[in-house]
């Protein structure tokens, strides 16, 4: 029974240490941002209300049909709706209609509207894939960071334990006699210096997962951790780089240029529709409709009778015809029948005078088509100073890592150097410790060179229109 409890406890936690040791790599990092940040889902709304208005212009293109239906009951003196006499009997009446009205011409501006709401619902496209654009930024960013700082928390790890190995050498060289006081001293702090680094590494490196996790809108870093990419810098001729052959590249691949096009377009139609308002406006109309009344009659017979009425001087009889015509109730439907009216016509509309409304709309709409083309011009502005900036940083960062690459090499071959001059008792360990925290910030800037620039370059593959992948 126990045996069976086990295996029935290791066999629930199998998916447990499945989901556990899960590894993220870069694109599903990016796939899973791209799905549940904020910013992007109030986006998708955003693009979805413009579709709406679209769909909306689209309808207004057609005529419009609306039927009504009104049930009414009168009490005392009032018009029967039907035959229009006064009455004093209680009446219940029904009225039912079907009505239609088309513009034919309003000086475009319903084509016009047309066209800008399908302009403003690619631009919110547009503003949509902006927006993605920096997210799966962000997440290239965060993810470099948390690669660097692991391999700076890896770099720490192995300073610590080689302190930790001359720390014990030099306890045991003391206790026989070999090395004095003050150098197991100078390792002992060199230790503890070392040891506080390798914390701080491990803070950072907890700092970059956390932010990750935020970026993605993880709830917990718990059993989150990223695949561990190994690449080299890639190779980049500085010299090659063309700020103006990038920035054409980045012209036609930049969401945010061809948004903003298309609101500069839409402005644009935003001036046509309000200049419509100063044409007549044509429409045509239609409608149907018909009524019923309780108190319909319609005529079915006609009674005679004969009444007298007195004699004649010879005492004949004389007598009147009485006709009585008899009615009956008209049914609902015969009254529907009979109580049925059409109508057709055109209504003609011509502003004069509107209190300097349609004037102010097309002043307005004047100043936001120069505001959009403002801001067209300023985001092409900005898409260059964005296109040199990133240039310049892959230069710098370039150089900064060769830097780094030789001042690493001297370094470490310094550092080997007196480490076995140490190990031989030929240099003191004031001397040894400054040559080894040397090449240990060597390293750290070698690491930090390293992954700027290639960061710097995905950046610059970015304006590229390339994907962000290693």
């Amino acid at each position: 029974m126990q045996k069976f409890s086990r295996l029935l406890f290791g066999l629930l936690l199998i998916p447990c240490l499945t989901h556990a040791q899960k590894v993220w790599t870069l694109q599903e990092c990016i796939e899973h941002a791209l799905k549940n940040n904020i910013q992007i889902k109030q986006a998708e709304l955003t693009k979805e209300l413009t579709e709406v208005s679209k769909n909306e212009a689209v309808a207004g293109m057609f005529p419009t049909l609306n039927a009504g239906a009104n049930h009414n009951y009168y009490f005392g003196r009032s018009v029967d709706p039907t035959t229009y006499q006064f009455t004093t009997s209680q009446i219940r009446s029904n009225n039912f209609s079907l009505t239609s009205s088309l513009v034919l011409f309003e000086g475009f501006q319903l084509q016009n509207s047309l066209k800008q709401s399908n302009l403003n619902y690619l631009s919110s496209k547009y503003d949509l894939q902006k927006i993605q654009n920096d997210i799966s930024l962000n997440v290239v960013t965060f993810y470099l960071q948390v690669l660097y700082n692991k391999d700076l928390l890896k770099q720490a790890q192995e300073q610590t334990e080689a302190s930790k190995v001359q720390r014990d050498r030099m306890v045991e060289m003391e206790k026989l006699g070999a090395a004095s006081r003050g150098n197991l001293l100078d390792l002992e702090a060199q230790y503890a210096s070392d040891e506080l680094r390798l914390v701080n590494a491990q803070s950072q490196y907890d700092q970059a997962i956390l932010s990750l996790a935020q970026l993605l809108e993880l709830e917990t870093t718990t059993g989150f951790s990223i695949d561990t990419v190994s690449f080299a810098v890639p190779a980049i001729d500085v010299s090659a780089i063309n700020v103006s052959t990038i920035y054409d590249a980045a012209l036609k691949t930049q969401p945010e240029i061809k948004s903003s096009e298309y609101k500069v377009e839409s402005a644009k139609k935003g001036l046509s529709i309000a200049r419509g308002g100063m044409s007549p406006r044509l429409s045509l109309s239609g409608s149907i409709s018909t009524a019923y009344s309780s108190s319909g009659r319609r005529f079915t017979s006609l009674a005679y009778d004969t009444t007298l009425i007195g004699f004649t001087q010879s005492l004949e009889a004389v007598y009147t015809l009485d006709v009585i015509p008899s009615y009956e109730k008209t049914p609902f439907r015969d009254q529907l029948d009979e109580n049925l009216s059409k109508s057709i016509g055109f209504s003609l509309v011509i502003p004069l005078f509107n209190g300097w409304a349609t004037r102010s709309a097309i002043q307005r709409s004047k100043i936001s088509f120069h505001q959009a083309q403002l801001n067209h011009e300023s985001v092409r502005k900005t898409l260059y100073k964005s296109v040199q900036q990133a240039v310049s940083d892959v230069v710098t960062a370039s150089n900064r890592l060769a830097a780094a690459q030789k001042s690493e090499e001297a370094l470490s071959e310094s550092y080997q150097f007196n480490l076995q001059k140490f190990d031989l008792g030929m240099i003191n360990t004031y001397d040894f410790l400054l040559s080894k925290n040397n090449y240990t910030k060597a390293e750290a800037d070698l690491l930090q060179a390293k992954y700027d620039l290639i960061f710097k370059i995905k950046v610059l593959d970015f304006y590229q229109g390339k994907p962000l992948t290693f």
